[in-house]
């Protein structure tokens, strides 16, 4: 994704029953065709980006405690909305991974310390029970009490950015949980965020200007005055990922690699741009989701090699995916591929987790 400077707000408390339902859209939802070796396919595919935003998006989100000794009622208040967080955010925006790190004084990685942040369990998880337990592992003092005011948020920024196994074509947040200003590797965390396409959105407990000066000012973040309520910390969390969205540069369509593989390249070309231009594989333009926005892209499927193929092509909104289309291929040896129900591809979403090429930077 790319890097947003969204302009620093306060975020009252919302119930998350106030956002609306999301649905950006990719169609046709499904494609399957015969191709023997050589042979090409184009279809047109037409994404919608919705002003409502996306409701099938993969959305990697890092939670970055700070564990210092003032933050007792934080930690707290994190560990009773992280359950109902991890099953709001997948209810409101789709395929969710989420992992939880912490940092004070210093920053660490178990195993690694003094060399990264502390990522608890196998870091970025799908399964709501494995990260309400890493949330709950989080314990104030560790890995240590603090001590001065600035804590190692900068450190641990950088060092979660670089660490985590981010997942391809995903949608990427990082929410610091602090009531202090940051220190450590300033240059370090503006290089994680922008390498990795990571928005960072941070909930403030302290002074909301010093934080802000830390936070939102040197790395292009958008800060909340939060509060130590589960139901709040769940409003500000969705509230931020939806200002994430809210803003986009680029728009596309990619299998992110996964069909040649299986033995089908595919191919794009822009077609239409909305209020854009296309340039070659993509619409760019300075887009915002005040209203529903429509692209066109010509997409190629050509054989290279025999044999059954089927994978995910993407809607990708700076980088993102924000929409996913099943295609189904045979070689033309054998019967042709039945049609797919609409809405099928949701059956299939772990499938595109499996990804193991890392998105391209925006």
């Amino acid at each position: 994704m790319f890097v947003h400077r969204i302009p620093v707000f306060f975020a009252a408390a919302v119930g998350v029953a106030a956002f609306p339902a999301f649905a950006d859209t990719i169609d046709p939802e499904t494609y399957s065709a015969d191709l023997a070796v050589g042979e090409s396919a184009t279809i047109t595919k037409t994404v919608v980006v919705e002003a409502s935003g996306p409701s099938d998006a993969v959305i990697d989100v890092h939670f970055l405690i700070d564990t210092s000794g003032s933050m007792g009622g934080e930690i707290n208040a994190a560990k009773d909305a992280s359950s109902d967080l991890f099953a709001s955010l997948e209810t409101t925006f789709g395929d969710v991974a989420a992992s939880v790190g912490v940092f004070s004084e210093g920053a660490f990685l178990d195993d690694v310390r003094p060399n990264a942040n502390v990522i608890f369990g196998s870091g970025l998880s799908t399964n709501n029970t494995t990260f309400t337990d890493n949330v709950n592992d989080v314990s104030l003092g560790v890995p240590d009490g603090g001590g001065d005011f600035p804590e190692s948020g900068y450190t641990g920024i950088a060092l979660s950015g670089d660490n985590l196994d981010w997942r391809a074509g995903s949608n990427r947040f990082m929410f610091v949980f602090t009531d202090a200003s940051a220190k450590g590797d300033l240059a370090g965390a503006q290089a994680a965020l922008a390498a990795e396409d990571i928005s960072l959105v941070t909930l403030a407990y302290g002074d909301l200007d010093t934080i802000t000066a830390s936070y939102g000012d040197p790395l292009g973040g958008t800060v909340f005055s939060s509060s130590t309520s589960a139901a709040d910390i769940i409003a500000d969390v969705t509230a931020g990922i939806t200002a994430g969205f809210s803003e986009y540069e680029t728009v596309t369509v990619d299998d992110l690699g996964l069909g040649l593989p299986l033995g089908i390249d595919v191919s794009p070309a822009c077609t239409s741009a909305d209020i854009g231009a296309c340039v070659g594989a993509e619409a760019i333009g300075d887009y915002d989701r005040s209203e529903d926005r429509a692209f066109t892209f010509d997409v190629t499927f050509t054989r290279t090699a025999e044999g059954d193929a089927e994978f995910f092509t993407n809607a990708l909104v700076d980088g993102g995916i924000v929409a996913r289309e099943f295609d189904s291929f045979t070689d033309g040896t054998g019967p042709s591929p039945v049609p797919l129900p609409a809405g099928f591809p949701l059956l299939l979403t772990a499938f595109g987790g499996l990804a193991l090429l890392r998105r391209r930077a925006a």
